[in-house]
């Protein structure tokens, strides 16, 4: 029995000195719950960006946008006709009313005037929720007016917009979390090496310090660019997921989204002695950005109180511009904004790094 509770005790500590073990079995779960939880506790809390162009600007058409604005989960432009079916179009808005011009004269009448309602067939959200609540209110301004004619009467229009499906939501997440995983994790050779006292032996050898640094680079480029190919390969022949934008600018946008998760990986190497503890500080950086970055799932979802962690992660920013470029999505940031905040994790963070990485 004492034999037994010595090795029990003995497997115990050797479970307590594996952090690696010791954070995906314990912390993991926790934290992995919390995520979820401060994603999706905003989902109760989702506005539907709706557009409601008054071209009549009668009292009964001011009633109706008055009543309009008092719904909470509408949060209501008041945009001209063809700005607002653009906007629709470009996947910003989920539907556009058009009250047209004549339509308090024709209420006052006892005549039914049509309401038109713009939206994406698509989108269940709408046919859900948003389609059912414009009835509701027009009908409850009916029943003010008079109970009967109808005088209001909704004529649906379907649109294409850009609102695009899962997969090719998902596909550029995909692809920004896997540069993400490959940049991160270039701090761990360096660590290794120099735990080995490989880099210091390397340091006196004729190879130059920058040569070891640039070969890390080109290499994880180059694995940067298989993977991208393997994505959009599997994206296209598996979920038939088309890649609309300039195959050149996403090359690039490849480049330097790895480029600035290497420069973050080298960030660790220098902050980090030994590979044991350079392992909690990767899942430190890695677990919320991806969660929070808006990869998997939209940014709409994200309650307010996390934005501004939201909108300091790299990741947002790479995963939002490979949506821009890869499939045409809608943008969360102009596409400028995406690459100058990238660039400037880049710039930060290998700065940072010369000064405080250590070859030995």
């Amino acid at each position: 029995m004492n034999s037994f509770l010595n090795m029990l005790n003995a497997n115990f500590k050797q479970f307590l000195r594996d952090k690696t073990a010791l954070f995906f079995t314990l912390a993991f779960p926790v934290l992995f719950i919390i995520m979820f939880g401060l994603v999706f506790s905003g989902t109760d809390k989702i506005n539907y960006d709706v557009a409601l162009v008054n071209e009549d600007d009668s009292q009964i058409s001011q009633g109706i946008v008055q009543a309009f604005s008092q719904v909470s989960i509408f949060s209501v432009q008041d945009n001209p006709r063809d700005d607002s079916l653009q906007l629709l179009t470009d996947g910003k808005l989920k539907a556009v009313i058009i009250l047209p011009e004549g339509l308090g004269q024709a209420a006052l009448s006892g005549q039914t005037t049509e309401v038109q309602v713009y939206y994406d067939g698509s989108q269940t959200s709408v046919n859900q929720i948003i389609l059912p609540v414009v009835k509701e209110i027009l009908q409850s301004i009916n029943r003010e007016i008079t109970q009967t004619p109808v005088l209001f009467e909704i004529s649906e229009e379907t649109i294409q917009t850009k609102d695009m499906s899962m997969m090719s939501f998902f596909i550029p997440g995909v692809l920004a979390m896997s540069i993400m995983f490959l940049g991160i994790y270039s701090a761990m050779p360096l660590i290794q090496q120099r735990e080995k006292k490989i880099l210091k032996r390397l340091g006196a050898s004729p190879i130059s310090r920058s040569t070891i640094i640039f070969s890390q680079v080109v290499l994880r480029l180059g694995l940067a660019v298989l993977q991208t190919v393997i994505i959009i390969v599997i994206g296209q022949l598996m979920f038939g997921v088309e890649i609309l934008g300039n195959w050149w600018l996403l090359l690039g946008l490849v480049m330097l989204g790895t480029l600035s998760f290497i420069s973050l990986g080298f960030l660790v190497a220098s902050l980090a002695k030994t590979e044991e503890g350079a392992m909690p500080i990767v899942q430190l950086i890695q677990f919320p950005m991806m969660f929070l970055s808006g990869i998997f799932f939209p940014l709409e979802y994200m309650p307010d109180f996390m934005r501004p962690v939201v909108n300091a992660l790299p990741l947002t920013y790479l995963g939002d511009a490979f949506r821009q470029v890869m499939v045409d999505g809608a943008p969360a940031f102009p596409l400028g904004v995406d690459l100058l905040v990238v660039t400037g994790w880049l710039v930060v963070c290998m700065v940072i790094s010369v000064r405080f990485f250590r070859w030995e």
